[in-house]
């Protein structure tokens, strides 16, 4: 498919909508966990696909702002849950990577990567769907990353001026984080 011209509106929330259409369909295959008695802000974050089926779904909890993009002290608490077919320290070391812009063409990769490989991991637990689960956790008070796989799946979640200790999961309901991720696109449409 070729760029021709731009969707109008309608065009672009019909296309939404069949995104959404489709990710649900497979979310019912999928399980995906929410915080539980979260109140915030709710957004589908990123998902991933291989060979046409879906292998991670992440669902965002909070305001995810940078001090960068606001000039303010940012300490609202934010907290990220990810679940993937895929192996989650694998996916919380790529993620970490990522929190401090590291990217294998950057001249430190491999001095960071180690240090940041070489990094304490704790022991934590967090109650999903009424189960204890393990995870390995790094990082500090303010910002941290834990792992762990919970009924097959991975799980990954990041969190910033929260506490893993207050984090637990629940089976998700899409909506809310649909309807985020709607709000925040017709927000950057000008809408």
């Amino acid at each position: 498919m070729y760029p021709t011209g731009h969707l109008t509106s309608d065009e672009f929330w019909t296309m939404q909508r069949a995104i959404e259409d489709r990710l649900r369909a497979e979310a019912r295959t999928f399980p995906t966990f929410a915080l539980r008695d979260w109140t915030g802000p709710r957004v589908l974050g990123p998902w991933e696909r291989e060979n046409d089926v879906l292998t991670t779904v992440t669902l965002r909890h909070g305001e995810l702002e940078t001090e960068l993009e606001t000039g303010d002290d940012v300490s609202s608490p934010f907290l990220d849950v990810v679940t993937t077919t895929k192996d989650p320290a694998r996916k919380a070391m790529s993620t970490m990577l990522a929190a401090v812009g590291l990217t294998p063409m950057s001249p430190e990769y491999r001095r960071r990567r180690q240090s940041i490989e070489d990094a304490p991991t704790r022991a934590a637990q967090v109650v999903v769907d009424g189960d204890a689960v393990r995870l390995d956790v790094r990082g500090g008070e303010d910002r941290w990353w834990a792992w762990g796989t919970h009924d097959g799946r991975g799980l990954v979640l990041e969190g910033r001026h929260t506490s893993i200790d207050d984090a637990a999961l629940v089976s998700a309901d899409l909506d809310p984080y649909f309807e985020g991720l709607r709000s925040s696109i017709a927000a950057a449409r000008g809408e």
